[in-house]
């Protein structure tokens, strides 16, 4: 995503979770520049920090916990990791929430087992595989 700035990453991010359900932006340093790009193949595992949510219909919100959560990451990027923010419209009983996620993105060529590890360790429920684009859950037994 070249030539982007930061307030268009986040127009279409808003964009893509609405419409498709879901985005994953990596984020790396390259050099002294922060880079983004979305990642089709892989595994996402979240739980780099706590989770944070909103009302789906709420523009200014969204804005508010990605700016925060853009900054987190850039921060992270700086130990020399990509980060992954990852966003995703779940189903309440309230109505439809955003959630937002910093993650790890791990190789397609691994098998899930690390990630699936990583992920119990962290408490998470599941991991995301980009290419199939479905949530793979972590066994608890």
């Amino acid at each position: 995503m070249e030539n982007l700035n930061t307030f268009e990453v986040m127009c279409l991010v808003y964009g893509r979770t609405l419409l498709k359900g879901g985005c994953s932006l990596t984020m790396w340093m390259n050099g002294s520049c922060l880079e983004h790009y979305m990642p089709n193949r892989g595994f996402v595992v979240g739980g780099r920090v706590p989770e944070r949510s909103i009302d789906s219909n709420n523009e200014a919100a969204f804005k508010h916990v990605f700016m925060h959560m853009h900054g987190m990451a850039e921060r992270l990027t700086k130990e020399g990791k990509a980060v992954v923010l990852g966003t995703w419209v779940e189903q309440t009983d309230d109505g439809q929430r955003i959630v937002f996620d910093l993650c790890d993105l791990f190789d397609k060529v691994e098998s899930f087992k690390v990630p699936l590890e990583i992920a119990a360790k962290r408490g998470e429920r599941a991991i995301y595989d980009l290419e199939t684009e479905r949530e793979i859950f972590v066994n608890y037994q």
